[in-house]
């Protein structure tokens, strides 16, 4: 048998693909290779400050999702994306659109509330009256009212669950 180039003996050498003195086979380095999980860059020193974030079963699914995405270990990938995210231009940015979500959705309430008191004031001055001029009309504006709560109150639960529609 020929030994492989710049490994004349050197003991148990052999070429890619051929058995070792233990019997296995090194891969040939043409083969295809799965990357390796990238890990996050380490200092000198071991670093003093931690923050220990507590994730829901579906908020950790998603880091583990991400994370594997980006070929990194959770933790890392949760301290990377932190600091991305503190060292931007615009920290806020990061977190905008989630704000700017729960900004609308209370605008959305508020509204919501006001249509309530006028609702409320209806109500008063119809059974006051005793007369419904148009209880067709009444009855379609209560449905859309309810359907309108009924649509903020899905778009909150999918915001606090964290499973907003994108």
């Amino acid at each position: 048998m020929t030994e492989a180039p710049g490994a004349e003996g050197a003991p148990g050498s052999a070429g890619p693909g051929a058995p070792t003195e233990t019997g296995a086979t090194r891969p040939s380095p043409h083969a295809a290779q799965t990357p390796k999980p990238q890990r996050r860059l380490r200092q000198p020193r071991l670093r003093e400050r931690r923050v220990h974030p507590r994730y829901s079963d579906s908020e950790f699914t998603d880091l583990a999702h991400a994370a594997a995405l980006s070929r990194m270990q959770i933790g890392g990938y949760v301290a990377e994306a932190s600091l991305a995210a503190a060292r931007a231009e615009d920290p806020t940015a990061a977190i905008a659109d989630y704000r700017a979500m729960v900004k609308a959705l209370m605008a959305a309430n508020r509204q919501l509330g006001m249509i309530g008191s006028n609702l409320n004031q209806l109500t008063w001055h119809l059974n006051k009256d005793g007369a419904w001029p148009e209880p067709d009309v009444v009855h379609r504006l209560v449905a859309r009212v309810e359907a309108s709560i009924g649509d903020v109150d899905t778009a909150v639960a999918q915001v606090t669950e964290g499973r907003q529609d994108r």
